[in-house]
């Protein structure tokens, strides 16, 4: 299974996964989408054997099963979960392995559904799509919440590693929200364009720091490391290397 492994070793995951009960925020934007981490995280849990729940605001089941199975993962024969929050339909005549296996309406039904699943890897791709349907920040914000404390219960109640990821889109218009989910962050994975543009040998870079709540870690056996890393998109991969040196095919 794929794995990023010198983004794991740069920020000294070992698994490639944060601390169990924490919270990542990964913003990206137009010159440089934060979505290439989601490969990362589904296939750094399945590695480790932890179930995965994917929430999606932007995507359709079949897009990500694409993407893992470009990277060598058939989703459908792992503990993975996709919860659709982009489309009310109905998909009964879908194969069975490309339906949803939830669809979100309402939100106390969800998080009741959410609440009885197995400590997992839970990933929210699109959150910030929530402003675009007539959502307040508060109430993405509550939806963030919500997720976390289910996460961080799971975590300590049944010992199990359990993590929630946060993919947003930050503009002028989603600013002052992503503002406010740092303050509610463990981790803060940034990407951004280059000031001298993108080229074929780096797309972007990324620079991963301690979110508000980092402090709250009590990890000892995996010290953080804030890392800036440039990177590259090929189609079955994402090459980090640090700036400067060449990249190192993962």
């Amino acid at each position: 299974m794929a794995s990023y492994k010198t983004l794991s070793a740069a920020l000294n995951w070992p698994t490639g996964l944060p601390a169990s009960g924490s919270t990542v925020l990964i913003a990206g934007g137009l010159e440089a989408e934060g979505s290439v981490l989601i490969p990362h995280f589904i296939s750094s849990a399945l590695d480790s054997q932890h179930p995965v729940i994917l929430i999606s605001f932007r995507q359709t089941f079949n897009h990500y099963m694409h993407i893992m199975r470009k990277m060598g993962v058939n989703l459908t024969r792992h503990k993975f979960q996709f919860v659709n929050a982009l489309l009310q339909a109905d998909f009964s005549e879908l194969p069975q392995p490309t339906r949803p296996h939830y669809t979100l309406s309402e939100w106390p039904a969800f998080f009741q559904w959410l609440n009885e699943q197995p400590p997992s890897m839970v990933i929210v791709d699109g959150l910030c799509a929530l402003l675009d349907q007539g959502h307040t920040v508060s109430q993405v914000i509550q939806f963030m919440l919500s997720c976390q404390r289910i996460v961080e219960t799971k975590a300590e109640a049944e010992a199990s590693f359990a993590a929630l990821a946060i993919n947003v889109f930050l503009d002028e218009f989603s600013e002052v929200l992503v503002r406010s989910m740092i303050r509610r962050a463990h981790f803060m994975f940034s990407f951004t364009g280059l000031s001298s543009g993108a080229s074929s040998d780096v797309a972007g870079q990324l620079t991963v720091v301690p979110g508000h709540l980092h402090f709250r870690i009590q990890d000892k056996q995996q010290e953080f490391k804030p890392s800036a890393l440039h990177y590259r998109v090929s189609d079955a991969t994402v090459q980090f290397f640090s700036p400067g040196q060449s990249s190192v095919v993962l």
